[in-house]
């Protein structure tokens, strides 16, 4: 990547530069400025990241990934790739039973160990006081057992088709009364046994702190799989603005008229208390 590329990523948390006549959600939905590159661990994760980490001063924000239930990272290729061309550093268990967040949690330390040590590609590259957790359903509800659980280590939270309570195994219950950080629960309109829009509001209604919700129209349970659906625009904008400090970002969920919810492709949209 360019450098002056970097340069304007990074001061994309310092200034609102003019862009092209797009919505928010058509900006992030396209890749991102950086080339992706991605590893394979022994420790079992699969790793997705900027091929040139660090290039003009970046330090990367980490986001960790939690699979549903018996998929893989493999199953991911989209919202995995596409995280990484915006900067991130994603890392992937590749367990396939995620729910209590230990998978997650441990693969964000992990990433953050790796920042520490001079023989890693990764050493000094990671900004480790941003981390995100985003996963897909049994995933999802590991993502918010990651932030409850890992004693401050998450800054943001994206829980994907987030299943309904009488879905959840008691080994994985979650309390999103419990999170003390931005949480944006996203599902789809036919997601209605696993993960309706009952379940999403009484989730959102329940969260003291920063969040926002969202059902994309027409998507499944599944939708997020294979090349993401139409989840990747506002997924991304997410962690952008609560992990990247985008300003532009935030206008889709933030502001006199958030764009998420004059968004003809989402419904049942909210957001409370975010800054």
């Amino acid at each position: 990547m360019k450098l002056m590329a970097a340069v304007v990523l990074l001061l994309g948390v310092l200034v609102s530069p003019a862009r092209a006549a797009d919505t928010i959600e058509a900006h992030y939905a396209a890749a991102g400025p950086w080339e992706v590159a991605t590893a394979d661990v022994a420790a079992g994760y699969r790793i997705h990241y900027p091929a040139d980490l660090g290039e003009g001063g970046v330090e990367h924000p980490i986001v960790t990934w939690g699979n549903g239930t018996d998929a893989v990272p493999a199953q991911y290729p989209g919202v995995l790739e596409q995280l990484a061309s915006w900067g991130f550093v994603v890392i992937a268990t590749t367990d396939t039973t995620t729910g209590t967040g230990a998978e997650m949690i441990d693969a964000a330390e992990y990433l953050v160990a790796r920042n520490g040590d001079s023989s890693s590609v990764f050493h000094g590259k990671l900004d480790v006081g941003r981390v995100g957790a985003v996963g897909h359903s049994q995933g999802a509800g590991g993502s918010v057992n990651t932030a409850t659980k890992s004693g401050g280590l998450i800054s943001s939270v994206v829980p994907i088709a987030l299943p309904a309570p009488i879905w959840v195994d008691p080994d994985d219950a979650f309390h999103v009364d419990q999170l003390d950080c931005p949480v944006l629960f996203l599902s789809g309109t036919q997601d209605g046994i696993i993960s309706p829009h009952s379940a999403i509001r009484a989730y959102y209604q329940a969260v003291p702190g920063p969040a926002a919700k969202a059902m994309l129209k027409g998507a499944g349970h599944n939708t997020i799989q294979g090349d993401g659906g139409g989840f990747l625009g506002y997924l991304t904008a997410w962690l952008m603005y609560t992990l990247q400090g985008d300003t532009y970002a935030r206008g889709a969920f933030a502001g006199s008229t958030p764009e998420i919810g004059t968004n003809a492709s989402w419904n049942n949209t909210a957001q409370k208390n975010l800054p």
